[in-house]
């Protein structure tokens, strides 16, 4: 309902649900919410187009009932005589007749200004019901004086248009109010003309998105089976990749295990020929032995690499906490390392706390680091270069730092050189030869201990290697100069 002068607006809002989109969408969720969309954009369409008629209508049937009071103010006189319940002359049968046609207007009523029924165009003897009683909404014109529109249904009622319009209209003469006219108009054919208006403007913006939309949801659907068949190759590929990872870590772990029994007697054999018990060796023959023994020993250390590299791939590494000093490891791992090889010429510097620096790790494991920290350290230094190591507490943690004078180390290859089987020179011709699983083991041991583990380095100038590691004992209430 809409009054003349100032025209209130009414929409109704569509909630539409809204969820988190699955990980996997199945084909025919995507075809039915496809359907389920173009249903709800063809009802959204119905319905503004309804919502435009209605005000469409609305709208027309105030400008008709404006143009009936410009008509019929010529019959101001007769209509104000009505309103105080004088009879119609039958001189001025005409003239109401005239007006009862205008413009669509298949009947009007006259109220007195206080909303009294006087005139009813085809029933001359129906007066005296109140304007409140037959509406009471429109019962509103007498007090504010301003026009008053709706649109109605007349399927149900006798003797009505489809659809008609009722206007609630002052009349004033010299700017006195002297009536209420109510004029009936039939809207059923504007309806209709006004409705094929707007069914053809909402198609032609139903096309217009559904042209917009299709050609999107036909990429998307194009790149959806890209997706999902590249999804199907990855995840085939994945599985694959699995399966050799797999077959490889148990290839290392049972060709390791078989290895070390044979190394087992050929170590022990060939430190027997070494000392001397079983049968006087030359110079030459001894010199031979040391060197099968010591190249015994190397391939011992691979081995057990590949094993502790196995153990860490599939997380069963096994490390047992206890009280140890860490002091004592590292130079303990100094001193092996001083006289196991001498070739380099390397010297070493020990700096940092002296006495005990007790944390509860694995001893053996802590040493194992150390050991390939200098191991490293010596494979990378010159001939008479120097290697400076040294351990400080930090807060509840112990730093180990073993530092080279070698050739340094890039950027890049810092980030990367703690991953296993890398070096930095991956070339068939490097000059130092390893697995490059030393790095990676001493990685995972240090992070088994809940530590980390790093290198600084500039090329040219050398390389700092550190892991820290927390001691661990405070929580266990076991003091630290108490700790053996």
């Amino acid at each position: 309902m809409t009054k003349i002068y100032s025209t209130a607006h009414s929409a109704n809002a569509t909630t539409v649900p809204t969820g988190n989109a699955p990980a996997r969408i199945e084909p025919k969720f995507v075809v039915a919410f496809t359907i389920g969309f173009f249903i709800l954009l063809a009802v959204a369409t119905y319905q503004i187009v309804t919502v435009m008629v209605h005000h469409g209508v609305q709208r027309d049937a105030s400008r008709r009932s404006l143009e009936w009071a410009e008509f019929a103010v010529k019959q101001v006189p007769e209509i104000a005589a009505l309103a105080v319940g004088a009879p119609i002359k039958p001189e001025n049968w005409d003239a109401f007749r005239d007006l009862a046609s205008f413009g669509g207007v298949f009947r009007f009523k006259i109220f007195s200004p206080e909303g009294v029924l006087r005139f009813e165009s085809d029933d001359p003897t129906a007066t005296g019901e109140s304007l409140g009683k037959h509406n009471a909404i429109a019962a509103s014109v007498v007090k504010s004086g301003e026009a008053y529109t709706t649109v109605e249904s007349g399927h149900s009622k006798p003797n009505r248009p489809d659809l008609y319009s009722e206007t609630y209209l002052p009349v004033y003469d010299g700017g006195r109010l002297v009536a209420i006219a109510e004029t009936y108009m039939d809207q059923t054919s504007k309806t209709a003309a006004v409705r094929v208006e707007y069914a053809f403007v909402g198609a032609v913006m139903a096309g217009m998105v559904l042209l917009a939309l299709s050609v999107p949801s036909a990429g998307l659907w194009v790149m959806f089976r890209r997706l999902k068949h590249n999804n199907e190759q990855l995840k085939h590929a994945q599985i694959r990749a699995m399966a050799s990872d797999k077959s490889k870590s148990e290839f290392i772990s049972t060709v390791s295990h078989e290895l070390r029994t044979p190394l087992t007697s050929i170590k022990g054999s060939l430190e027997m020929l070494k000392s001397g018990k079983i049968i006087d060796l030359s110079g030459a023959a001894e010199r031979l032995v040391g060197m099968a023994a010591k190249n015994a020993n190397i391939l011992n250390l691979l081995v057990n690499d590949l094993l502790d590299f196995e153990r860490i791939d599939t997380g069963n590494l096994e490390v047992t906490k206890r009280p140890s000093d860490i002091v004592g490891i590292v130079k303990d791992e100094i001193e092996t390392m001083k006289s196991y090889d001498t070739e380099q010429e390397v010297e070493y510097f020990y700096s940092g706390v002296e006495g005990p620096l007790v944390a509860h790790v694995d001893p053996d494991r802590i040493a194992q680091i150390v050991r390939n920290l200098l191991s490293n350290a010596v494979k990378f230094s010159p001939k008479g270069g120097k290697i400076v190591v040294s351990v400080r507490k930090e807060a509840q943690s112990v730093r180990v730092d073993v530092a080279d004078s070698g050739c340094g180390i890039s950027k890049v290859d810092c980030v990367r050189i703690f991953d296993k089987f890398t070096q930095v020179d991956s070339s068939n011709t490097r000059k130092h030869r390893g697995t490059g699983l030393g790095l990676a083991i001493s990685k995972g041991i240090v992070e088994a201990h809940g530590g980390d583990i790093g290198v600084t380095s500039v090329e040219g100038a050398g390389s700092e290697f550190f892991f820290v590691v927390p001691i661990g004992m405070e929580d266990k209430g076991v003091p630290l100069q108490d700790a053996a």
